[in-house]
């Protein structure tokens, strides 16, 4: 016969032979679902914590040697003068670099956080003279192909091609007449004066260094890169209204007063666009009228070399500012860069350009 009697003992209180109590079974479907419904829940608290501490983050600034480690895919393309090229006649023992540029690389500068600090800082030495001629508010390429008066045009002579003109031949009186109608809320008329004394100084004899540092300017406005009307040589090479002309023009003069200068073409970084509805969108899939910006930066910078060889240092590839995290970099204005942009672009030119300076 079966035993159906429990090893389990009653409790002290309970008296032989009295009533027999029902057993109390455990509803163990219930329990699992509430077992598995609160680990489900602790599970999704502890993602949500994680979440949490890594959108937090550790801020980070990237330096060079991060650059040299991870290996950026970048469009560098950097041309050297061999040592014998260097004209020992005028060299003096000093390497003298004119820069010449825009908004992004002269913000920061009351503070002294500006992009040119840092590479004075990184670059600067007895043995290395720069003339930082940053001018924000202006452009590397001209607004009309022929001349117009100051009064019609007061930006073009700040432009690349009229401040060489007027720098090599020491004549600063259409600059000085475009001033009066700059207007003083949106120009630093006391830093455009100072960059005319800084020109003035300049034998251009002596340049060894002609570093271009432009930003997304010129993209935003929808300047043009090349001539797209007319394919003539003529045409493209020397129309200052477009970047490829300005930028032909600049070689051609300096290469007719020093053979032996060489030319840097900074890229522009990343920036934002603002379309039709005045709101703010990517550069890189924007096209002001001449394509992306890429498709701009692109455009001319190359171009150039089948006329002059030019140096070309990419920080739009080079410098991991992009549409995923600009916000994070750039000021509102969507180009400015912030204090930790402009340290990750300076640490990259002065990787890139110290042993050559």
């Amino acid at each position: 016969m079966q035993n159906n009697r429990s090893n389990h003992k009653r409790p002290s209180g309970s008296k032989k032979g009295g009533a027999k109590k029902k057993r109390r079974v455990p509803n163990y479907p219930r329990i699992i679902g509430w077992s598995i419904g609160l680990i489900l829940i602790i599970c999704v608290i502890l993602i949500v914590l994680r979440i949490s501490i890594w959108d937090k983050g550790v801020e980070y600034v990237m330096t060079a040697e991060d650059y040299e480690r991870i290996k950026l895919d970048t469009l560098d393309n950097i041309i050297l003068w061999p040592s014998d090229e260097i004209n020992k006649e005028t060299y003096d023992g000093t390497t003298d670099v004119l820069i010449f540029g825009n908004d992004s690389f002269h913000a920061g500068i009351d503070k002294g956080e500006s992009i040119m600090d840092m590479f004075k800082k990184g670059v600067e030495s007895d043995t290395v003279k720069l003339y930082d001629c940053c001018l924000p508010g202006s452009y590397l390429t001209s607004f009309n192909e022929t001349e117009k008066s100051p009064a019609e045009c007061p930006e073009d002579y700040f432009t690349l091609f009229w401040l060489l003109l007027s720098s090599y031949n020491k004549d600063f009186s259409k600059q000085n007449e475009a001033l009066t109608y700059l207007d003083s809320s949106k120009f630093n008329l006391d830093r455009y004066k100072e960059v005319l004394t800084i020109l003035d100084g300049v034998n251009y004899e002596n340049i060894d260094v002609i570093i271009l540092c432009y930003d997304g300017h010129d993209y935003l406005y929808g300047k043009k890169p090349i001539n797209y009307n007319d394919g003539t040589e003529d045409a493209q090479t020397e129309n200052v209204a477009t970047e490829l002309g300005s930028l032909y023009v600049l070689c051609s003069f300096i290469n007719n007063i020093n053979p032996h200068t060489q030319f840097v073409f900074i890229s522009p970084s990343f920036c934002y666009a603002t379309n039709e509805k005045g709101k703010k969108v990517s550069s890189a899939k924007y096209d002001t009228g001449y394509g992306t910006i890429g498709e701009y930066i692109y455009c001319a910078r190359y171009t150039i070399n089948n006329y002059y060889p030019m140096s070309y240092i990419d920080i739009y590839n080079g410098v991991l500012i992009n549409e995923d995290n600009g916000k994070h970099y750039l000021e509102d204005d969507g180009i400015t860069p912030k204090e930790k942009a402009r340290k990750m672009i300076a640490d990259r030119l002065i990787y890139l350009l110290k042993e050559r300076l």
